[in-house]
């Protein structure tokens, strides 16, 4: 798994950083409509997603993740051929509905594989190496692009819709873990629990909208507000993002395990507190970019840096409190609706950021974000979140 989720990171690395760019810069869609398309995407995962939780609880996260990883491969290799905006909301249809299977699918094998007492830990490792293949993916993808050759771009894409098939082939190294047998499925049929169960349990719908509005205010403006801001205001090539994302994910593959220890001693609520006043300090230095833009590029790339120290922090508790709250039957829904505060976070934020920014309110977005994050931070700390399984502290 762990070997899988890096290289179909590296194809992810890619694109990442250019899929605003290649929309608006190269296709020539408006940037609300840029903003728009991406949002959209996310939208159709979370209409999609209440059925994969179902599915997954049913047969297993295993042939889900497979099938979603075929129908990735589809999508991105088919955005190279995107020419128009109905074809674009097309192919990001096919995009959404990989994604929005693959995301819980993945988190429910791995929650499968690993003890309770592990769990945050292989989080974390995840994390690390999804960002490891991201980092490279990215700095290869510097070496390639180019505004002045659209063909460039495609070949990004293509090259992103291959990563999924090769993490295909690790997947079906993986034997029978993940699978239900029709005994399994026969037994699960008899245990009442439906999203019914997942919407009653307070202390998961706290901790979900805490992490919807954390997401809405920092993630989800990475794709479009991060770089239109940094193209727009700071005065940076498209090439020189990769830079800064590079950084970033090198930067979280060499400290995550570290970071992972510090974690056990500290209280799930105060980390999650801590990572979203990291996000707010990285948004103060890409505002620092616009203001002081002989030393732009510095700033921006600081940005991603402490905008790192906040992903370490905060990718490892997410999921090992949404499946520590989730009994095994209902699993797939309760990842599944951890996945939907992301996918909601998505709709809004790159739409919010390209109409700000399409609108030339380049600092009353970015002064939002700043707000909104510091409030989020006071929330996280009234969350009564379970404790780490003893075994971890011990």
């Amino acid at each position: 798994m762990l070997v899988g989720i890096a290289l179909s990171a590296l194809g992810n690395g890619l694109v990442l950083p250019y899929t605003f760019i290649y929309f608006h810069n190269i296709r020539g869609f408006s940037t609300v409509f840029a903003g728009v398309i991406v949002s959209y995407g996310a939208l159709t995962a979370l209409l999609i997603s209440p059925l994969v939780g179902n599915l997954i609880d049913k047969w297993g996260p295993k042939p889900i993740l497979m099938s979603s990883l075929i129908v990735s491969s589809i999508g991105y290799s088919s955005l190279s051929l995107v020419k128009s905006i109905p074809q674009a909301f097309f192919v990001i249809t096919i995009c959404s509905i990989g994604q929005s299977a693959m995301w819980p699918s993945q988190g429910t094998i791995s929650t499968e594989l690993t003890p309770d007492h592990l769990r945050e830990r292989i989080y974390g490792a995840q994390f690390a190496m999804l960002n490891l293949g991201i980092g490279i993916g990215g700095l290869i993808s510097s070496l390639v692009v180019t505004l002045d050759n659209p063909r460039t771009f495609e070949i990004l894409f293509i090259g992103d819709g291959i990563s999924y098939l090769v993490y295909l082939l690790t997947v079906l190294t993986l034997g029978n873990v993940g699978k239900r047998s029709s005994i399994e499925r026969a037994e699960n049929a008899k245990i009442d629990g439906g999203w019914a169960d997942v919407l009653a349990d307070k202390t998961f719908v706290k901790f979900w909208f805490v992490a919807l509005f954390a997401v809405l205010l920092s993630y989800s403006q990475l794709e479009v507000g991060f770089t239109a801001f940094s193209t727009s205001i700071s005065g940076l090539q498209p090439r020189d993002l990769a830079w800064a994302y590079a950084v970033n994910t090198f930067i979280i593959a060499a400290f995550q395990l570290y970071i992972n220890k510090k974690l056990i001693l500290m209280k799930r609520k105060t980390g999650i507190s801590i990572a979203v006043l990291f996000w707010a300090a990285a948004w103060v230095c890409l505002a620092a970019s616009g203001i002081f833009k002989s030393n732009a590029l510095a700033l921006v790339i600081g940005c991603q840096f402490i905008f790192a120290f906040g992903e370490m922090i905060w990718s490892p508790i997410l999921p090992s409190v949404v499946n520590q709250l989730a009994p095994d039957n209902l699993r797939g829904r309760y990842n599944a609706a951890g996945t939907n505060a992301w996918q909601i976070a998505l709709i809004a934020g790159p739409t919010i950021a390209g109409t700000m920014l399409g609108a030339n309110a380049h600092w009353l977005w970015l002064s939002g974000l700043i707000i909104g994050l510091l409030i989020v931070s006071v929330a996280a700390q009234r969350l009564k979140l379970p404790d780490r399984p003893v075994s971890t502290v011990t």
